[in-house]
Order: structure tokens, then C-alpha cells, then sequence
């Protein structure tokens, strides 16, 4: 994350998996106040129709119906997939956040 967005301030927090999510916040030093990584199972068509907004921004270099909403309420939201999870990042939007948003997918759709 790091090598993405700089230093973070703290250390990332993370739910319980026991709760039946599977997110992590970072909060970097600079930039977007805040970066939601999270995982889900499920169809990511019922993602895309509930987030993906009135005009959805496919991204085929993250896989095949990946997309950001750049803007969904002041927040930008990227959903792709690598087998049975769906990847989503989730940060405020602004000038870098699609960019943002996108780098990070790249890298943790290689670790999954």
C-alpha cells in the first residue's frame, strides 16, 4: 500500500473475520483521507447494479466486468474479481482517486 499512496499514519485496521467481513482500512499520511479494501463472494453483476451508479467505468485491464463508480456519493468504487471473490477498493473522490483505486486493485488481484 505503501509504495502506492506513501506512508500511512497508524497501521492498518482490520475487521474481525468472525463478523463475516473481510475489509481493511489504511489511512494515509497525504491524499485520500482514508483506503477500504474489502473482500466478498457473490455475483459481482448484484454488485455492479446496487454500486455501480448511472454510469459505470468498465476497466477490462483488471478482468473481465470489473468497473469504478468514480463518483457514488463522494466515493469512488472499484469492484474486480479473481475467481469466486470480488475485489473492492473504496476511497473519497477526487482528482487521483480512479488511478488510485486502480493500482491497488492491480496489486492485490496478483496476491489473491
Amino acid at each position: 500500500m505503501q509504495q502506492i499512496v506513501g506512508p500511512l499514519t497508524g497501521t492498518p485496521r482490520a475487521t474481525d473475520p468472525a463478523s463475516g467481513e473481510i475489509s481493511c482500512t489504511y489511512e494515509p499520511a497525504q491524499g485520500p483521507s482514508y483506503i477500504d479494501i474489502r473482500l466478498h463472494d457473490g455475483e459481482r453483476n448484484a454488485w455492479k447494479a446496487r454500486t455501480g451508479g448511472k454510469s459505470p467505468v468498465s476497466l477490462p485491464d483488471l478482468g473481465k466486468d470489473s468497473f469504478v463508480n468514480p463518483d457514488a456519493d463522494g466515493y469512488t468504487e472499484l469492484f474486480a474479481s479473481k475467481g469466486t471473490l470480488i475485489l473492492n477498493v473504496s476511497l473519497p473522490s477526487g482528482p487521483t482517486a480512479v488511478a488510485t483505486a486502480k493500482a491497488i486493485a492491480k496489486k492485490a488481484l496478483t496476491r489473491l
